[in-house]
């Protein structure tokens, strides 16, 4: 092969990068945080300036990079079914075509694409200098296709444009908390206000286990009794099972009326309705319900009408702004650090706060573990009721069963090792 039959394969290869080029900063800008360019460039990050000028005029990047990819893919196959029509004749245009697309399609948009998605902060600003000459150069024309496309667009109705993603918010909490704009208290408090509206009563329910009621059937001394072993003003009444709720006691009501009555009393006119919800109701959605109604406690049934628990506003507002306690609460740590890298960790706790307070960072970043308790978790790996002493490892974590009641998990011990655990499985 001489040199003027080498020189269109050497240009369609060269193409070949060029339209890997366009793939990446169209991947990077489309899918880097604004918010993250915009710290780089506050910092003096010249790179991160250009980004951000970009990114401000995503329009007319977007018809640059329209315009570059289509012209090196036309010329990248026009150069290779030259050259191959010269070389082996026409009969070989259509094998040629076919092999042109698929390196197109892999190495010049796939595999770039992929590649910059993954790192689109670094492609950003590795490309903005590049891309903003492009822009320029090709400025008359995509001003045109600009002009075209907006103008399509007014004839079309289209949902509301988001300005910022969640994401993007959760990465300015983050970056205000480290440069000291937010304390670290407003943060968390911001963070979950944003994820109040993902969570289910289902996570934060007083579970029927461990769900202080009172049977209608039960003597007024009886019920007394219970009242001065809880520290509740209002408790759930069944009649039959626990299954059959049929309204709330006030404590309070009922002591009165009993001072007054005695023996005479009737507990049933004392009642309040009660409220049933299901498992699945999102906590956003029952406290304006539970506000309007002036409800303080709601029953919390499953699929098959039983019930799971209760929620009260308590409950709801503690997963906004963290636990409330007062004079009649006893304080337990959730998680206690017993030496050496081990925890005694509560399994009502929540992972993702277990995970933050053992400054473990999830390798998968699970999203589905954010609401779930420890003790769910970990009945999740195993395949049979665990007795204490019992583990498993989830990558450097190894958590160990270290107390249980009634078969229900009570504390877990979590440490940070980097081997697996013995007798344990692997999550």
């Amino acid at each position: 092969m001489d040199d003027g039959s080498r020189l269109p394969w050497i240009v369609a290869i060269a193409l070949l990068f060029v339209a890997a080029y366009f793939a990446v900063a169209e991947t990077a800008f489309s899918s880097v945080s604004r918010n993250k360019v915009k710290t780089a460039a506050e910092r003096g990050d010249p790179r991160a300036k250009t980004a951000l000028w970009v990114l401000d005029h995503f329009d007319r990047a977007i018809s640059t990079l329209l315009i570059g990819t289509n012209i090196v893919h036309i010329a990248a196959a026009s150069l290779v079914t030259v050259a191959v029509t010269r070389r082996w004749g026409l009969g070989a245009v259509t094998l040629s075509t076919v092999l042109t697309t698929i390196a197109v399609f892999f190495a010049g948009e796939m595999l770039p694409k992929s590649i910059a998605k993954k790192y689109s902060e670094k492609f950003a600003l590795g490309t903005a200098g590049t891309l903003r000459a492009f822009m320029l150069l090709f400025a008359p024309l995509a001003a045109l296709l600009t002009w075209i496309g907006q103008t399509a667009a007014k004839l079309t109705r289209g949902e509301p444009e988001i300005s910022v993603t969640e994401e993007e918010l959760y990465d300015l909490i983050e970056d205000m908390t480290e440069e000291g704009t937010l304390n670290e208290e407003q943060g968390d408090l911001i963070s979950s206000a944003l994820q109040f509206g993902d969570v289910t009563v289902e996570s934060i329910l007083t579970p029927r286990v461990d769900l202080a009621a009172i049977d209608i059937g039960a003597s007024h001394e009886e019920i007394l009794a219970q009242i001065k072993s809880q520290n509740h003003s209002r408790l759930p009444v069944y009649e039959g099972s626990i299954d059959n709720v049929i309204g709330i006691l006030q404590i309070r009501r009922f002591i009165k009326a009993w001072l007054r009555q005695g023996s005479a009393l009737e507990l049933r006119p004392l009642l309040d309705e009660a409220f049933f919800i299901h498992q699945s109701t999102n906590i956003d959605e029952l406290l304006p319900i539970m506000s309007r109604r002036r409800l303080n406690m709601a029953v919390v049934t499953d699929n098959y009408g039983g019930t799971l628990g209760i929620v009260t506003v308590e409950d709801i507002l503690e997963e906004l702004v963290g636990e409330i306690w007062d004079e009649d609460d006893v304080v337990e740590e959730a998680v206690v650090a017993l030496g050496e890298g081990k925890y005694e960790v509560d399994a009502e706790e929540s992972v993702a706060d277990v995970f933050e307070a053992l400054g473990f960072e999830d390798p998968e970043q699970n999203e589905e573990l954010v609401n779930t308790r420890m003790g769910e978790w970990a009945y999740k790996q195993f395949t049979a009721i665990p007795k204490v002493g019992e583990s498993f490892r989830y990558h450097e974590l190894s958590v160990t069963v270290s107390a249980m009641e009634h078969n229900r998990i009570r504390k877990l011990h979590v440490t940070l090792a980097g081997g697996e655990a013995e007798g344990g499985a692997e999550a």
